[in-house]
C-alpha cells in the first residue's frame, strides 16, 4: 500500500482547516443576510457544458473522462457554468434578479504551487437577470466585505474587458487569436501580444501599460474610446457608473482602475475585477459581468454578474485561527467512568468546546494533556470527590474548586442560559 498523496492534492488540517471553516461560516452569514440563496452544485458535469465558454487554458486543465455509460464528463474546474446550468433548469422563470451563492470542490490539472492545487475549494455568488451597474457594484462590494470580515485587507483592481477586446479587434486580432491575446494580457505577457497588433494598436497598448497613471486615467481612455471604439466607450462609461455606486456603498473602498486589465476566462463581456492583497502577486478572487453565458449554454438571454473566491488562498492569507479548547474531562479511576460520562452530558448541553478523555488516566496525565492541549479548565471525576462531585482545575490560574452535578456549569463559569 502506497501512503502518498496524488500529486497536486493535499490534506487540510489544523489551523488552516479552522481558517477555511471560519471563512466559509462568516461568508454564509453575510450572504444569507444580503438575500443570496445557498445552492449545492455537483462536482461532475457534462464535458460540453464546461467546454462551451471555458477558453483554451481552462479546457487544457480539465479532468475529463467517459463514465460507465459512455458519456463524456469532467470534474468541475470552476462553478460558474454549473450555476448557469442550474439557473436555466430551476430558476429561469422566477422573478428577477435571482441571487445565489455556493461553495464546493473544483479540480484543475495545473502545475501545483503554494496556494494553487489541483483540488481546491471555491465559493462564489451570482446575480441573474439584472443588467444594472448597481448589481455590478453590489457584487464587487460584497467581495471585499467577505475578505474584510476575516481580517484581510485587500484592494479591488477593476476594468472593462470590452475596452480591451475592442482595441485588439480594431488592431486586426480576431477569433481564437483574440481569446489567446486576452489570456496573454491576463498573465501580463504583453510582449506576446505586440506582434499581433498593427502600429496604432502597438502604440496604444505601450502607452497604456508603461505608466500606472496611464492605466488608471479613465478620462483619457474614455475620450480615446469615444473617438475610435464606440462599443468600448460604453463599457468605460459603465465602469464609471459602477465606481460611483461602489463608493456610495463605502467611500473608503480601496479601488484601483486598470484599463489594461483582462481576465482570461472567455465568458466575460463587460465589467471585471479582482481582489489583491497589497504587496503580493496573484489575486484572492475574481469576477465580472458575463451577459452571454446563459444564452450560449442554450438558455434565454440573461444578463449576469458574479465572482468566485479561492477558499484555500484566503485561508493561507488569514491570521491563524486558534482552537477554542475550553473543557477537558478525565476519569482517574474505574469507578468514576460513569461520573465522567455524566459530566460530559451536562457540559455538552452548553454551547462550549468540551473534550472527553476515554479510559482512565492519572491526575498528572490529565493535567499534562490539559496544559499541552491549551484547555482552560480540567474536570476530574474521581472516587475521592464523592458520587456526585467533581474537581475543577483552572489551568491558567492554578486554582481548584469542587462542584456537584447541579452546579457544574456555573462553577465552570458558564451561564445556564447558554444551555442549548
Amino acid at each position: 500500500m502506497n501512503f502518498e498523496l496524488v500529486r497536486g492534492m493535499r490534506d487540510v488540517i489544523g489551523a488552516e482547516a479552522r481558517s477555511q471553516r471560519k471563512f466559509e461560516e462568516t461568508s454564509s452569514l453575510i450572504l444569507d443576510r444580503f438575500g443570496y440563496q445557498e445552492v449545492k452544485l455537483p462536482s461532475i458535469e457534462y464535458y460540453d457544458l464546461l467546454a462551451a465558454k471555458a477558453g483554451e487554458e481552462l479546457l487544457d486543465s480539465l479532468y475529463e473522462f467517459e463514465d460507465r455509460g459512455g458519456r463524456k464528463v469532467a470534474l468541475t474546474p470552476e462553478l460558474t457554468a454549473s450555476a448557469a446550468r442550474l439557473y436555466v433548469m430551476k430558476f429561469r422563470d422566477l422573478p428577477k434578479p435571482v441571487k445565489i451563492w455556493y461553495i464546493g470542490p473544483c479540480f484543475r490539472y495545473d502545475e501545483p504551487q503554494r496556494g494553487r492545487y489541483r483540488q481546491f475549494t471555491q465559493l462564489g455568488i451570482e446575480v441573474y437577470g439584472s443588467s444594472s451597474p448597481l448589481a455590478d457594484a453590489e457584487v464587487a462590494y460584497l467581495s471585499l466585505r467577505l475578505l474584510k470580515a476575516v481580517g484581510i485587507k485587500a484592494y479591488l483592481k477593476v476594468g472593462n474587458i470590452s475596452f480591451m477586446r475592442s482595441l485588439l479587434e480594431e488592431s486586426g486580432i480576431k477569433g481564437r487569436d483574440l481569446n489567446k491575446a486576452i489570456r496573454e494580457i491576463d498573465h501580463g505577457r504583453y510582449e506576446e501580444v505586440m506582434g499581433l497588433l498593427d502600429e496604432d494598436g502597438k502604440k496604444m497598448l505601450k502607452d497604456m501599460i508603461n505608466s500606472p497613471d496611464s492605466r488608471s486615467d479613465l478620462d483619457r481612455w474614455e475620450a480615446v474610446a469615444k473617438d475610435r471604439f464606440p462599443s468600448a466607450y460604453e463599457g468605460l462609461r459603465r465602469l464609471r457608473q459602477v465606481l460611483v455606486m461602489m463608493r456610495a456603498m463605502d467611500p473608503q473602498l480601496d479601488v484601483k482602475i486598470d484599463v489594461a486589465f483582462a481576465r482570461g476566462i472567455a465568458y466575460y463581456t463587460d465589467f471585471i475585477f479582482e481582489a489583491i492583497i497589497p504587496g503580493t502577486e496573484g489575486s484572492l478572487l475574481g469576477g465580472g459581468r458575463y451577459d452571454n453565458l446563459v444564452s450560449d449554454l442554450g438558455g434565454p438571454v440573461t444578463p449576469a454578474v458574479g465572482f468566485a473566491v479561492g477558499v484555500d488562498r484566503v485561508a493561507l492569507s488569514m491570521a491563524p485561527v486558534s482552537e477554542a479548547k475550553q473543557v477537558l474531562i478525565a476519569a482517574i479511576d474505574d469507578q468514576s467512568l460513569e461520573k465522567a460520562a455524566r459530566a460530559f452530558g451536562i457540559i455538552s448541553n452548553a454551547e462550549v468546546h468540551v473534550d472527553l478523555l476515554p479510559g482512565v488516566v492519572s491526575v498528572r496525565e490529565a493535567l499534562e494533556r490539559a496544559i499541552k492541549g491549551s484547555y482552560h479548565k480540567l474536570v476530574i471525576a474521581g472516587a475521592r470527590e464523592g458520587p456526585d462531585h467533581f474537581a475543577i482545575r483552572d489551568i491558567k490560574a492554578h486554582e481548584q474548586v469542587e462542584a456537584d452535578g447541579a452546579s457544574l456549569l456555573s462553577q465552570l463559569g458558564f451561564d445556564e442560559a447558554s444551555r442549548s
